[in-house]
């Protein structure tokens, strides 16, 4: 006599990996319940979904700011109210940070070095390894959540492969002095910031830049990947004639006596002093340093920088493929407020578009990483360093892309087979104790569940924010069975690899 299998029977029979192909083929929706698969969140629903309840926004917007939202951040946003914690975080100064930075400072010590000290350690690779670190350890443990999302963005924007020499010595003063010092400011000093940077100019080989030689990659990616784009209407002689203003521009080295090594140094004699035009902007002569900081003002206020910035902001904000009635309302923004970036993101948050691009966004691998450490209240006995290896089998290790796009802000390239099988591998080996150096609590997480589906529930409202469809419940539930203590460490990684986990 035969028996028909129940979904539970077959489930416990089949393991782990049966539950976790039922629960990926449930569906995320948007709050119109217009139900997508994930290598499909980038394109824009046929028809305008109604606006999500204020809970369902809050939600959302404190998921697109932060790098995973814990319960603390979600109690202290609805005591205050969005538009209130928006605030707050668009002022991360007013913040105490003060425990996550004595940390970094007692175990990062190359940060606080200058490049001269960080060139000269034993240890080649220290530098590249504490910046990494120290990165993650922010994006994990800061209260300005929204603040590091902008330093991962602007680090993007303007990337420097921290691997190529001398960057790996260079790049944390960057870091300091360009990235986090304008994150929330406006762009015409972020960009000058940039063009100053010993380490933007070693990474793209300005610094050697002179006027019988001159070198066109910094003046090509200083015009279609950090101000007007590619589509920008620049000419390859407008890249000519940039690269010539920019001769000079450099930085000293060891070879530089009596000046401190790793420090913006423009160096007149190899400066080309003759006319330039640039972008129909024409340089008189004789300008010196200045025909560069003329160039950089003409870029950061022209409309196709603004509508290039724009794109980017949304496209990481909204939707691979943002609305162009968003683009344009961000460009007003940008001429208007000379390109600030507080002011830009107001609008954006508080735009129809914004509100309707809920499950438009897909994780990327760091933001994944990072989440999963945040919900589940991670602890670590020692610095991250165990955790690294982990992410670099995701693909998305900070500051090691080695072109100067920076990582992609698109779901099609991280949604491979592989790369969905890396984060389901190191969701469970979290949550069953196998990552060396990282605790979870996850008893503690599920203390007052009585059955499986209280477990599913409260583990689900802890890591997503919600409770979990009913159809992922059940399944869920169902695998758990009874004997809710043994399976709980594989009902927590299988919601952590699960579709629901890796929208943001």
């Amino acid at each position: 006599m035969t028996r028909n299998l129940s979904r539970r029977d077959f489930l416990k029979s089949s393991g782990i990996f049966a539950a976790a192909m039922a629960l990926s083929a449930c569906q995320p929706s948007t709050e119109d319940a217009t139900e997508r698969a994930l290598p499909t969140l980038d394109t824009a629903p046929d028809s305008s979904p109604a606006p999500p309840t204020d809970e369902a926004l809050l939600l959302h917007t404190l998921k697109r700011i932060s790098f995973g939202v814990t319960p603390a951040m979600l109690a202290h946003a609805r005591e205050i109210g969005l538009d209130a914690y928006i605030e707050e975080q668009l002022s991360p100064e007013s913040h105490d940070n003060s425990e996550t930075e004595n940390f970094i400072e007692k175990n990062f010590e190359t940060l606080n070095m200058t490049p001269k000290e960080r060139f000269e350690l034993e240890k080649f690779g220290q530098p590249i390894q504490e910046m990494i670190e120290a990165t993650l350890v922010r994006q994990w443990r800061s209260s300005s959540q929204f603040y590091e999302v902008m330093v991962d963005f602007w680090t993007n924007h303007f990337n420097i492969f921290l691997a190529k020499n001398p960057c790996r010595v260079l790049k944390a003063d960057d870091d300091r002095d360009v990235i986090r010092a304008h994150a929330l400011g406006n762009f015409h000093d972020i960009l000058s910031a940039s063009a100053h940077s010993p380490a933007m100019l070693t990474y793209l080989d300005q610094a050697t830049s002179k006027k019988d030689a001159p070198n066109e990659n910094y003046a090509r990616e200083l015009l279609e990947l950090h101000t007007v784009g590619v589509n920008g209407g620049y000419t390859h002689e407008d890249i000519t004639e940039l690269a010539r203003v920019l001769t000079g521009w450099s930085a000293t080295g060891f070879r530089d006596k009596n000046r401190e090594v790793g420090q913006f140094l423009f160096r007149a004699r190899t400066h080309d002093d003759g006319q330039k035009q640039v972008l129909g902007t024409v340089v008189p002569a004789g300008g010196g340093q200045k025909d560069g900081e003329m160039i950089l003002e003409m870029l950061s206020q022209h409309p196709q920088t603004a509508a290039f910035i724009s794109i980017k902001l949304a496209r990481r904000f909204v939707a691979d493929n943002p609305p162009a009635s968003l683009i344009s309302k961000l460009s007003q923004v940008f001429s208007k407020s000379e390109g600030d970036t507080r002011e830009m993101m107001r609008t954006l948050l508080k735009s129809d578009e914004f509100k309707a691009s809920v499950g438009q966004k897909f994780k990327r691998p760091l933001e994944f990483f990072i989440s999963t450490m945040r919900v589940t209240g991670a602890e670590i006995r020692h610095t991250p360093r165990a955790l690294t290896n982990q992410l670099r089998q995701m693909g998305q290790m900070p500051l090691m892309w080695s072109p100067p796009t920076g990582y992609p802000d698109y779901a099609d390239w991280w949604t491979t087979t592989s790369g969905m099988l890396n984060r389901w591998n190191f969701a469970l080996a979290l949550t069953t104790g196998e990552v060396s150096g990282v605790e979870v609590d996850l008893p503690a997480l599920v203390a007052d569940a009585a059955s499986a589906q209280d477990m599913v529930d409260l583990l689900s409202i802890r890591f997503l924010g919600e409770k979990l469809p009913d159809n992922a419940r059940d399944i869920l539930s169902d695998y758990a069975g009874t004997d809710i203590d043994k399976t709980l460490p594989e009902i927590a990684g299988l919601i952590l690899g699960s579709p629901y986990f890796q929208v943001r």
